[in-house]
């Protein structure tokens, strides 16, 4: 997105709801810094309403919009940690008469079916399914293999597929 020109970009989620959206924020904030641009925490949200541990999806929806309604100044781009959380962001932006790429850009992580099929239909992170699999498959027969082989993390590459919600 810096590549299209945006600087002022933000990021949905709730950070700590699991490993992976915890990971994604942190891509996104060293994202940031080698890009050499502010991360700047007033355009991100990256929490819940306060002592709500699994909110309903109404119950997150009203605290995206507090949140929105919150920033001085909407960023020109939304990093969503998830696909779902993206729509959920879409869904409220356009209630609060934002539109879809016209006044901000969304992406989502997942390359979800529903993400080719929303209005807009949403650029996404696509997590190459097929070689995390090869991966396990191979972590865990050579696991069997040598019981005694200290724990690996490894991980996959991914592609943006660019589609409507960055004006694509």
């Amino acid at each position: 997105m810096v590549q299209r020109g945006r600087k002022r970009i933000g990021f949905i989620g709730e950070y700590m709801h699991c490993r992976s959206f915890f990971e994604r924020y942190m891509g996104y904030r060293n994202a940031m810094y080698l890009c050499g641009l502010p991360c700047q925490e007033e355009v991100c949200v990256i929490g819940n309403q306060e002592g709500v541990q699994r909110p309903a999806a109404e119950e997150y929806r009203a605290y995206l919009k507090a949140s929105f309604r919150k920033m001085a100044e909407l960023p020109e781009v939304f990093v969503c940690a998830n696909d779902y959380v993206a729509f959920d962001a879409m869904r409220v932006l356009k209630g609060l008469g934002v539109a879809v790429p016209q006044d901000v850009w969304l992406i989502g992580f997942d390359d979800t079916v529903e993400a080719k099929v929303s209005t807009p239909s949403l650029t996404t992170a696509c997590i190459h399914g097929h070689a995390m699999g090869d991966s396990a498959v191979y972590l865990l027969a050579s696991r069997i293999k040598e019981p005694s082989l200290d724990c690996r993390a490894m991980h996959v590459q991914t592609s943006l597929i660019y589609r409507e919600s960055t004006a694509d």
